[in-house]
């Protein structure tokens, strides 16, 4: 008897230290959101006035092992009520561990984030979410994840991020089906009888992406230069005999510099983008090689109250061989594209309420986006969120014109635990 007491003694204390202890190493965090959308002016392309009606639950769970590393899932459980389906999201998936003191390893689904852009993206080319960011949804839903394995070296004087990507994912872009938008096919807005189907690349080895980050600090200032070999993330190559719309290989090179300027940050960034399947332009079917810039500035103006600008420019590459080879009645680009994007973000009552504007106008497309949303953080744990989107443009080809009978309204509430 005395054995089993003893024993029932040294389990409750071992209970009592290892069990905290190991719960100690994880984390949950989540929230639940419901959000609702509706457009704002008639689209006749799609039979819907919902853009946005779903219920969502977000687990997050974070393991940091004394030895193991750490292991990281976010997943979200969805109804949507446009779509009609219920669906589960793995947002990220990912293992970390260091087997060498200057060397991280990431295995699994990441959100891969580089480059210093604002919503204008040069060499992040990973996979975004824009039709997220068109309907409403919150802004960290722009970003989605990649299957990838992530080195991040520091031997020293630099520091080296290598990226390889065996499974191809592209970003989500209207297709008809939720957002009305332009059919290379037949020249005109479309929607959800005519939506438009993609071809991805097959997924083995010869096609895995390789993306790199090479960069370091010099006194206040971060360089960077950049690689990529892959495919362009959004479907610029049309197949006119099967009428699906596919993604090009690409190579990319580029670099940035950001730091302090007068009161504010500044950033440059630059990109060449080689089209290899069309390295002579006259191909109409897939876009050309170009090189493209963005420059930025950001300032707190006064107290909680800051103001980004940004001017980008893509110049197309071989545009005469681009013009020739253009079919009759087929739309035409420009050879420089101008967008100007400016963020206004002010802070109330404690930093819990949030007004924000984000406009995008290109001068050459003529062509505009404007986003207004006002956020509130009720409590610790309540928030709500009211927005809107407004496309403008002339031509039914341009990136915003494009959109223009998709104008919406929005709303979020969200308890997070």
């Amino acid at each position: 008897m005395k054995h089993h007491r003893g024993t029932i003694l040294a389990l409750a204390l071992l209970g009592s230290t290892v069990l905290p202890a190991f719960a100690a190493d994880f984390s949950f965090h989540g929230f639940v959101e419901g959000a609702g959308g509706f457009r704002v002016v008639d689209n006749p392309s799609i039979s819907k006035d919902a853009t946005l009606g779903e219920g969502r639950l977000q687990a997050e769970l974070s393991y940091q092992g004394p030895k193991t590393g750490r292991l990281f899932l976010k997943a979200d459980v969805i109804g949507d009520g446009v779509e009609e389906e219920g669906k589960i999201d793995l947002r990220e998936a990912y293992l970390d561990f260091s087997p060498q003191k200057v060397l991280d390893v990431r295995v699994g689904r990441q959100i891969l984030t580089w480059g210093t852009g604002d919503l204008i993206f040069i060499n992040d080319l990973f996979p975004k979410d824009f039709v997220s960011f068109y309907i409403g949804r919150s802004q960290d839903y722009l970003k989605a994840g990649s299957d990838a394995v992530k080195l991040s070296l520091f031997p020293g004087p630099f520091s080296l991020d290598l990226a390889l990507v065996p499974h191809f994912r592209s970003s989500e872009v209207p297709k008809g089906e939720r957002l009305s938008t332009f059919n290379p096919f037949t020249n005109r807005v479309t929607g959800r009888r005519e939506k438009l189907s993609t071809r991805a690349p097959a997924t083995n080895l010869e096609n895995t992406e390789l993306a790199f980050r090479l960069y370091r600090t010099f006194g206040s200032y971060e360089a960077a230069l950049y690689g990529f070999q892959g495919f362009f993330k959004e479907p610029v190559g049309i197949d006119p005999a099967k009428r699906v719309l596919s993604f090009p290989e690409l190579s990319a090179y580029g670099a940035s510099l950001q730091g302090p300027f007068l009161q504010g940050i500044a950033s440059l960034e630059f990109g060449y983008y080689d089209s290899r399947e069309d390295r002579s332009g006259k191909d109409p079917k897939i876009e050309n090689s170009s090189l493209r810039y963005l420059f930025g500035y950001e300032q707190e103006v006064w107290a909680d109250f800051t103001v980004r600008a940004q001017y980008f420019l893509e110049e197309m590459l071989d545009f005469h061989a681009y013009r020739a080879s253009l079919a009759a009645g087929a739309p035409r680009r420009k050879d420089l594209r101008h967008l100007l994007f400016l963020r206004l973000t002010h802070l109330f009552r404690y930093q819990t309420v949030e007004l924000s504007l984000v406009a995008f106008y290109s001068p050459s497309d003529e062509d505009a986006h404007l986003k207004p949303e006002a956020s509130y953080k009720v409590t610790d744990n309540w928030s709500v969120a009211f927005g809107a989107n407004f496309f403008f443009g002339k031509k039914d080809s341009t990136p915003f014109g494009q959109l223009d009978a998709n104008d919406n309204l929005y709303l979020r509430l969200r308890y997070s635990f």
